[in-house]
């Protein structure tokens, strides 16, 4: 576990007044809160992933998200036990109309990468701090409202929509999630979660799960053998199929055909 928090004066500026700044690589299952805060407060997930929860709604979030704290919003979050995410917070009070963005609990804006890395020179700075802070924010509120944010936020559903075709085109061979990934141009982490949130499963559960009824369809309304759906399905042997066909349907492919 790492974590730094840079220091800071507040210098109550009115319109962009930078408060906390700081990042940390969480231990495993780390947690904060039930907590609320007076300014607005926005995590960066650089990598791992996590679990954040507001008003009731919680939240798997993983790399290229920020999730948004409100002022005096009762906020709880907490690292995965498995990989723990690592993130950089930057706390600010806004004088400003809340950017449409900024409403949201949890925003998809991988681009924000490189803009909240370069808040960390603020650290090495041994004065003026703030305002560099200050203008590191005014790049993000203004990449909130550009174009690359919001193609960001409407191609999610073009990515999701893209990778099923492909899964139920493809199932019948051997096909790798992190190739699917690469062909999107999309860290495969990022696209696990950005599939998961769009279809409440992960990409290799929605591939075995249309494999395996794909193979019950060909088994029942085609004649097929578990030997010969197995084949059909992408199944390098029918003992494979014959054990995910009895944990995903509760019953073997021949007991299967039996009740048809």
């Amino acid at each position: 576990m790492e974590m730094q928090t840079v220091l800071l004066s507040n210098q109550r500026w009115k319109e962009v007044n930078p408060i906390q700044f700081g990042w940390e690589h969480c231990a495993p299952g780390h947690s904060f809160g039930p907590a609320s805060r007076s300014y607005l407060l926005l995590h960066y997930v650089v990598s791992g992933k996590g679990v954040f929860t507001v008003g009731g709604r919680s939240y798997d979030l993983g790399p290229g998200q920020i999730f948004v704290i409100h002022p005096y919003d009762m906020t709880y979050y907490e690292a995965d036990r498995e990989a723990p995410w690592h993130y950089l917070w930057i706390g600010f009070e806004l004088g400003l109309p809340l950017p449409e963005a900024l409403s949201r609990d949890v925003l998809l804006l991988p681009q924000a990468e490189k803009l909240f890395s370069s808040m960390r020179q603020a650290a090495s700075l041994t004065a003026g701090r703030e305002a560099f802070l200050c203008g590191k924010i005014w790049e993000l509120l203004a990449l909130l409202q550009s174009g690359p944010f919001q193609e960001c936020q409407g191609r999610g559903q073009d990515y999701v929509n893209a990778a099923k075709t492909y899964l139920e085109t493809e199932y019948m061979r051997g096909i790798s999630i992190s190739e699917l990934s690469r062909r999107l141009n999309l860290d495969r982490s990022y696209f696990s979660g950005l599939f998961r949130r769009e279809t409440g499963k992960s990409p290799q559960q929605y591939l075995t799960g249309f494999r395996l009824e794909k193979g019950a369809e060909l088994m029942r309304e085609h004649g097929q053998t578990p030997s010969e759906a197995a084949i059909s399905t992408g199944y390098s042997d029918v003992f494979s199929f014959s054990r995910m066909f009895k944990r995903y349907f509760g019953v073997s492919p021949t007991e299967y055909l039996k009740k048809c």
